[in-house]
């Protein structure tokens, strides 16, 4: 393909693929995407060069007069949707932004079109970055990234091929063999896709070795923040089988300490409730505590003195994605010792659980170590229990019922000779006696769990819960309800849980003097089976990409930077140790003579290592000068570039060191063939010369045809030439 053609299709495609960006933002809306999208498809086309869009296209001619029109109107849209449509800076400037887009589509006729049309890519491209954090970006931004490498390329080649061209007359003897490359060759190709593999590299060095400041101003939240339902001061029966539908993630939780953790199921604690009045729970304290802050964003949530012996507990550790909800607890497995993560404060209510001063609008990073009780061989054990009265006033009231429960509890327990029995006999009794189902509608009845225990005999989790806690305290057992969610859908390929809404569920804690709160749960099935067909191992792979995405792209931090900095240190350390053993191992039997040695040369130690160094740099420095010409004429050789070309180069580079003697240097931005036009306006005796030796340049850096020799002999002479007339001018 033409390097001309290739660079409008590149250029066309860059566009597309910023547009692309902000479409999947969700930025852009469809009176303006559908119009842009329709020019997109049209002016690929015509830079694919299929005939007949080429035809139509060639009819289609935007004047000066007719673009400043466009111009104006579009910023006309712009200030109406500022002031009565969006309201707001951003999504205006990126409604504006995509008009600009669509309008220079159609005007693309000169060079520096196709600079503004890049232009106005690029500010596309950024920004659909400051729109989303989701990990559909990295494709799209992978994308644009090869195709601005292909772009810039291509305009520079196109840009250079037209000034040789330009520079070659008819005439001259350099004519005849001047082909320059003008199409793509595979090894243009490789090439360029090198150069955008090493550009992927850098960009992604730059962005984990820059500082990390914070957040930008204008990341937009990940939408609405989802409803939850059974995480206030009251929870009626039914609101959390309302969500039980729901496949909308909450939470990621992973275990990373904790290799030996069944992954068939973990309970994340919200919050508990002890006090029921025939309908609802509540809590009969709302009052919270802040959290010592021990460190910068570690907080304590149990006194160390209250916590349970390392004997009658299991710790777990849970690194936790929490999505944004619309309540401020916070979720973790019971019970939190340490709480850490980045926020100003962290408060803990009487039943333990966790909450923040105001619900977050975005998503939240933090990490929980807990200890899970364990209940202990004297509470299983104990005919009989003896209960604190804090305990007893709170955690055994029941609301005035049916007699039927009160029986119903007394016939099951009186099975059970312990406390610890009669509480798994009710378990087992609501477990074997009851069905789960989403179906129960428990919203217009008086008495939802007498018509639960002994009518329909279905429920969920809620009706299987408050049946264990009621039936629990009328047999004198204290206990309370639970709601938070159930993980059970593990993933196998990112090592974590995902919760979703439909995880939602409520659960039973009994109390034991020696042991303090167990979890118990009666409900027989709380969560819908995690598919196991390709697809749903497709699915779970995508989500644990996107986990990983938020980890290394979106929250990664300053405090992650330093710990990258302190594990490479440690490990750097750690080498150096392990091959500081080997080397003493191997040298033993000499290290005593050394270290003589070694006192004896102390005092000139350090200056005779400088000088040994600057010796052999300047060495060094000194061989490269001698064989520059020989390491050229082995590059020239071994790089696939002719004796010619680096012959030519080599003239060329002379010339340009006789000119700066002349006071005429050739900046780096200016082409040979602009360079050579310059030279000719201000000394004018030069001027064919330095034409002529710039054409032979050209010929022998681009053609594929070489240089003869007495072509080359000719530019030698002209360079002696022109150092002849520099030499009459002194």
């Amino acid at each position: 393909m033409p390097f001309d053609q290739a660079f409008k299709l590149s250029s066309v495609l860059l566009a597309i693929i910023a547009f692309s960006g902000l479409v999947f933002a969700q930025s852009v809306p469809l009176w303006i995407a559908l119009p842009t999208a329709i020019i997109l498809i049209v002016k690929l086309c015509d830079a694919g060069g299929i005939s007949f869009v080429r035809r139509a296209m060639a009819l289609v001619i935007v004047s000066p007069a007719i673009w400043n029109v466009l111009l104006i109107g579009a910023f006309v849209i712009f200030l109406i949707d500022l002031t009565v449509v969006s309201q707001d800076l951003l999504p205006a400037g990126i409604h504006f932004l995509v008009m600009l887009l669509s309008i220079k589509l159609l005007t693309l006729q000169q060079r520096c079109d196709y600079r503004h049309l890049y232009a106005i890519s690029l500010m596309a491209i950024l920004a659909s970055a400051a729109l989303t954090t989701d990990a559909w970006y990295l494709p799209i931004f992978l994308l644009y990234l090869l195709g601005a490498v292909w772009t810039l390329l291509l305009y520079h080649l196109t840009q250079e091929t037209g000034e040789s061209s330009a520079v070659i007359t008819p005439t001259s003897t350099a004519a005849r063999h001047a082909t320059p490359p003008s199409r793509i060759t595979h090894r243009f190709f490789w090439l360029t896709n090198g150069v955008a593999v090493i550009t992927v590299g850098l960009t992604l060095a730059i962005f984990f070795v820059i500082p990390r400041i914070g957040a930008g101003v204008l990341q937009k939240t990940h939408g609405e923040a989802l409803r939850t339902t059974g995480f206030s001061d009251r929870v009626d029966l039914g609101t959390i089988g309302s969500v039980k539908q729901d496949p909308q993630i909450v939470m990621r939780v992973e275990l990373p300490d904790q290799p030996t953790v069944a992954k068939d199921r973990l309970y994340l604690r919200g919050l508990a409730y002890d006090q029921y009045n025939g309908r609802s729970w509540s809590h009969s304290g709302t009052r919270r505590r802040s959290l010592s802050l021990v460190a910068e964003g570690v907080f304590l949530a149990r006194p160390v003195g209250s916590r349970l012996p390392d004997s009658l507990s299991v710790p777990i550790r849970q690194d936790i994605l929490l999505e944004t909800l619309d309540t401020p607890v916070l979720f973790a497995a019971p019970f939190a010792e340490v709480v850490s993560g980045d926020f100003l404060a962290v408060q803990v209510d009487a039943m333990s659980g966790l909450h923040l001063p105001l619900s977050p609008s975005s998503r939240s990073r933090y990490s929980v170590t807990s200890q899970v009780p364990q209940l202990v061989a004297g509470d299983r054990a104990a005919m009989a229990l003896v209960y604190p009265d804090s305990i007893r006033s709170r955690y055994l009231q029941v609301p005035v019922e049916s007699q039927q429960v009160a029986d119903l509890a007394h016939r099951v327990a009186q099975q059970a000779a312990t406390p610890f029995g009669q509480t798994l006999a009710i378990q087992q009794h609501l477990l074997e006696n009851y069905r789960y189902s989403l179906e129960a509608d428990t919203a217009t009845l008086s008495h939802p769990l007498d018509e639960f225990l002994f009518v329909r005999k279905t429920g969920y989790c809620e009706h299987y819960a408050t049946a264990m806690v009621m039936m629990l305290r009328t047999v004198g057992i204290p206990a309370r309800l639970v709601t938070g969610f159930l993980a059970t859908e593990w993933n196998e390929f990112g090592g974590y849980f995902t919760v979703r809404q439909r995880d939602a569920h409520a659960w039973v804690e009994v109390y034991f003097p020696q042991s303090g709160w167990i979890t118990m749960d009666p409900t027989p099935s709380v969560s819908a089976a995690v598919g196991t067909s390709r697809w749903e191992s497709i699915r779970r792979f995508g989500e644990s990409f996107r986990l990983q995405w938020d980890r290394l792209f979106v929250r990664y931090s300053g405090k992650d930077q330093l710990a990258v900095v302190h594990g490479v240190r440690e490990g750097s350390d750690a080498l150096r140790e392990r091959v500081s053993g080997w080397v003493s191992a191997l040298s033993a039997p000499i290290g005593h003579v050394l270290n003589r040695l070694a006192r004896l040369s102390r005092i000139v130690q350090l200056g005779v290592l400088e000088l040994i160094t600057g010796m052999v740099v300047v060495g060094l420095a000194l061989l490269l000068l001698m064989l520059r010409d020989r390491i050229g004429l082995w590059a020239s050789m071994h790089l696939s570039i002719a004796p010619s070309q680096h012959a030519i180069v080599q003239l060329y580079a002379r010339m340009l060191r006789t000119l700066e003697k002349k006071g005429m240097a050739k900046l780096p931005a200016v082409t040979a063939a602009e360079f050579s036009r310059q030279v000719e306006r201000k000394w004018e005796a030069a001027g064919p010369v330095v034409a002529d030796v710039t054409a032979l340049y050209y010929q022998g850096r681009f053609s594929r045809v070489p240089l003869l020799p007495e072509e080359l002999s000719r530019a030698a002479e002209q360079v002696g030439r022109l150092q002849s007339i520099l030499r009459t001018i002194h």
